[in-house]
């Protein structure tokens, strides 16, 4: 089982006779991540060690029940960074994912099932960078087209009140 929780922020109720290794603790611990609590808040508010805290944080990960991403803030190097939507009209999508990941200017790529078949996140200087990186993609074998958007700004993620509950399929406000 993937959870995959982004822009929203909630708790997370994950029934826990349905996933190996996670515990009502666990489970805990995730939501106050999902809260931005450090180790050392996570272990005051369950009153449980720090290191209790740090051993379950990192087995977590590990496991990779809790993916951690770093960001890096590209506006303030002086780069702009937007989104490629990538069409394929035919062809291997994950050999194009491939082709796509690997060049310069691409910082990662999505495979997605829906309107467009690969997402691509662009960092780049000047709009001749970004004119090349697009003429590249669309002379891949098999791209039908490419869609591009330019990051104007991004809102900061917050939390919220929301309660998810996995497997039920419900949201609760």
């Amino acid at each position: 089982m993937m959870l995959i929780i982004g822009p929203m922020r909630g708790l997370v109720i994950l029934k826990t006779r349905f996933v190996k290794n996670i515990d009502a603790i666990d489970t805990k611990i995730i939501n106050l991540m999902l809260l931005y609590k450090s180790n050392k808040e996570i272990s005051k508010d369950l009153k449980i060690s720090l290191s209790t805290v740090q051993r379950r944080v990192r087995n977590l990960i590990t496991a990779r029940f809790v993916v951690s991403n770093i960001e890096v803030n590209y506006q303030m190097f002086g780069f702009k960074t937007g989104l490629v939507h990538v069409y394929l009209r035919n062809g291997n999508i994950e050999e194009t994912a491939k082709k796509i990941q690997n060049l310069d200017q691409i910082t990662y790529v999505e495979i997605h099932i829906g309107n467009y078949d690969i997402l691509g996140n662009v960092i780049y200087k000047e709009g001749k960078e970004l004119l090349n990186l697009i003429a590249t993609i669309k002379k891949m074998s098999g791209v039908d087209k490419v869609v591009w958007s330019e990051r104007v700004y991004q809102s900061p993620t917050k939390g919220n009140d929301s309660t998810v509950h996995i497997l039920n399929g419900q949201i609760d406000r």
